[in-house]
């Protein structure tokens, strides 16, 4: 397995899914950390860019090529580390639906978490809105987490391993965790029996023990300079 350099900031994010994916696999990683935007934008980001216009944080650079959105990122990971060595077109193609679902869930919750997309300017919209949000939405998306499970019986996603799809959903259940026990709110697992066996599973992977005792699973989930309500 080649070395890889994974790229992103010093906030969990968008990169725990990719770290985590990383050490499951026993992967050779340097996990570069940019401090702030400077280090970024007038750092490697400019030689990163000569070769691959669409350069952004994450990135993941391996054996000569840089890939990058973090989508893509896990995708990446999961073939070069044969995590995603999967048995079957049907496997492959629900592992991308995974993702791209899970991603939704993401983008509902930063929708919330920043300021920047003009509905979270205030600290009183902010409660408001993650009151909305874990009350409301994150109910919907866990409701189809539940029923895929479910539908597939298997102890993961897709099937009895991790995939790279369980990394990034792994995450999004642990965050909503935190989001939940700070606000003293009802863990919304409770409620899907199903998703909260699978948290429980994936955090006990004795692949993942030395990632959950380290520095990097206990970094903010977002970026304090980025102006997040709740990191």
């Amino acid at each position: 397995m080649p070395k890889i350099e994974l790229g992103y900031w010093p906030i969990r994010g968008l990169g725990a899914p990719a770290r985590m994916l990383c050490e499951y696999a026993g992967a050779d990683y340097a996990d570069v950390n940019y401090a702030d935007a400077g280090s970024w934008f007038a750092g490697k980001k400019p030689e990163l860019a000569s070769g691959n216009a669409l350069i952004n944080l994450p990135y993941v650079e391996c054996d000569g090529q840089v890939v990058t959105h973090s989508s893509v990122v896990l995708e990446f990971l999961g073939q070069v580390t044969g995590v995603d060595a999967f048995a079957s077109e049907d496997h492959r193609w629900a592992n991308a639906q995974a993702l791209a679902e899970i991603y939704d869930l993401r983008n509902a919750l930063m929708g919330v978490v920043y300021p920047f997309n003009g509905k979270t300017t205030t600290k009183e919209a902010f409660e408001k809105n993650c009151d909305d949000h874990m009350n409301a939405t994150v109910g919907k998306f866990y409701a189809k987490f539940e029923t895929l499970l479910k539908q597939r019986g298997m102890e993961f996603l897709i099937r009895d391993a991790p995939s790279s799809a369980d990394f990034h959903l792994f995450e999004m259940l642990d965050q909503h965790e935190i989001i939940a026990n700070r606000r003293g709110m009802k863990s919304p697992l409770e409620t899907f029996p199903e998703l909260k066996r699978y948290h429980a599973n994936f955090k006990a992977l004795p692949q993942l023990e030395k990632y959950f005792a380290s520095a990097a699973y206990a970094l903010p989930m977002n970026s304090i300079g980025g102006g997040a309500w709740i990191y």
